[in-house]
């Protein structure tokens, strides 16, 4: 079931994330060209950095449910699968209480920022700060899945599964 979500989660955010990219290309250029011609989008600046943003965030999911995140191994991988196990647990917890953070502080920016305005789009900038509590949740669901998914092979080594 939390795969199933995590899956939906996962397309959508790709899938929105690849228009809010092709908006930012597009937005740019025609604010660079239109400078040319003396009749400059105002806006644009802060368009972009507010898809950015959000941008930003799906990807760190995105790039989390495929386990792309760099880390170092070098030393974890000499100890016995348990042990590695173990240790993966505990990062995943660490990832997960950061994530519950995240959140809980992202809600109180919004909050705090919900006055706040764009000058230029005239809409709040909680737009933006959304990013970080809405997103941290979606973190907080695939780290879930992947620490039972961890359970469930605590014993096999990453690729038996």
């Amino acid at each position: 079931m939390l795969k199933k979500i995590n899956g939906v989660i996962g397309k959508m955010e790709y899938n929105v994330g690849t228009v809010m990219l092709i908006g930012i290309v597009v937005l740019v250029f025609a604010s660079a060209l239109l400078r040319v011609f003396d009749h400059p989008i105002v806006w644009s600046v802060d368009a972009s950095q507010l898809l950015f943003v959000w941008i930003s965030m799906f990807g760190a999911d995105l790039a989390l449910k495929k386990k792309a995140h760099m880390g170092v191994d070098l030393l974890v991988k000499k100890f016995p699968q348990r042990v590695q196990s173990l240790i993966a647990f505990v990062g995943y917890l660490l990832c997960a209480g950061f994530c519950c953070f995240m959140t809980y502080w992202g809600i109180i920016l919004c909050v705090q920022n919900y006055l706040r305005k764009y000058q230029t789009l005239k809409i709040s900038y909680s737009f933006a700060t959304a990013a970080v509590p809405v997103v941290s949740i979606f973190l907080l669901l695939t780290i879930i899945e992947q620490v039972l998914d961890l359970v469930k092979h605590w014993d096999k080594k990453e690729g038996e599964a």
